[in-house]
């Protein structure tokens, strides 16, 4: 058996305080979801409410993508991209996620009623 050192254990003292520290800043309120905004190519984005339950059907570059709302949250239902990856993401409830579907050209951005720090902010 390996004796550990005092590095050692001042490493995983720090690691087992940094975990928890992490998680607890990505899961911090960053405001609530007010509304979810609908850009398709280079027209003007359109804000849609985000508490009223509904399914947008929007006609991007190469077919229709379906944006469904449904308890305070948002997904892709379907897109005629070939990887689906804006369907695959699945449910978006965070304000400041976004689902793009890139061959299509749609992208949906949740927005909040208060602005969201990055990490280039001072």
């Amino acid at each position: 058996m390996i004796k550990m050192k005092p590095g050692d254990w001042l490493i995983l003292f720090l690691s087992l305080l940094l975990v928890p520290l992490s998680w607890s800043m990505t899961q911090s309120d960053s405001g609530v979801v007010a509304a979810i905004e609908v850009t398709v190519g280079d027209q003007p984005p359109v804000v849609y409410s985000i508490k009223d339950p509904q399914q947008i059907t929007v006609a991007g570059d190469i077919g229709n993508s379906v944006i469904e709302i449904r308890d305070g949250r948002v997904r892709m239902i379907s897109s005629p991209g070939k990887r689906q990856l804006c369907v695959l993401s699945g449910w978006h409830q965070q304000s400041g996620d976004n689902i793009v579907c890139l061959p299509n050209k749609v992208g949906v951005s949740l927005i909040s009623n208060r602005e969201r720090f990055d990490g280039i902010n001072f």
